[in-house]
């Protein structure tokens, strides 16, 4: 008996503390969403979680450390909806730019946490080699998932490539990040399908027609 219980345990400790580290990263969450990092404290991610400091600095040092996880943690669950998405995509031998257009869009999502968190991290990364490497990496995981998806349903428009396929999924992203914080701030045109438009010609101009 005393060997059953020492080996459940540390499992189950091992469990208290990642839903520990769960919900304090959920709060946190939501707390630089609404203040940002400068405004944010410990004491307001742990009244949140409802957990005490001691349980904040069993599992982070800092709230840079906070962010630095939330970015690696909602940035794999980026690059998994992404990439189940594509591969859930209804393209027909009939697609068009259009269609691609429309899907891409569908796919790389709009949400104001999660560009907070981004926004807070790249900021980090501008002065820490170590962020800047996470960064890079996670942004190279996307476009990895997404240069394939993306040649093959152009291929199907009948559009051939001009460049490397992940020369173009960087295209489609840094073109998405840069409509996020306009589409945040509500900085768009009054008009319908500004996004539309600008991916399309994204597309076209990193592709031609297939002779």
């Amino acid at each position: 008996m005393g060997a059953v219980t020492t080996t459940t345990e540390p499992a189950r400790t091992t469990r208290r503390r990642a839903e520990t580290r769960s919900r304090l990263l959920a709060a946190a969450l939501e707390v630089l969403g609404e203040q940002g990092l400068a405004r944010s404290s410990v004491e307001s991610v742990c009244e949140r979680a409802g957990f005490t400091r001691g349980a904040f600095y069993s599992n982070f040092a800092t709230m840079d450390d906070v962010v630095a996880a939330l970015h690696e943690t909602q940035a794999g669950h980026v690059i998994d909806h992404v990439e189940q998405r594509l591969a859930d995509a209804p393209w027909t031998d009939t697609a068009d730019v259009a269609a691609i257009v429309a899907h891409v869009l569908d796919v790389l999502p709009v949400d104001r946490q999660w560009h907070t968190v981004r926004t807070e991290f790249t900021a980090q990364a501008l002065r820490n080699p170590d962020a800047a490497r996470a960064v890079t990496a996670q942004r190279a995981a996307l476009r990895r998932r997404l240069a394939p998806v993306l040649e093959a349903a152009l291929t199907r428009a009948g559009r051939r490539l001009t460049v490397p396929a992940e020369e173009l999924a960087r295209a489609v992203v840094t073109a998405q990040e840069g409509l996020v914080t306009p589409a945040l701030l509500g900085d768009v045109p009054a008009g319908p399908g500004f996004e539309t438009r600008v991916l399309t010609g994204v597309l076209t101009a990193f592709t031609e027609a297939a002779r």
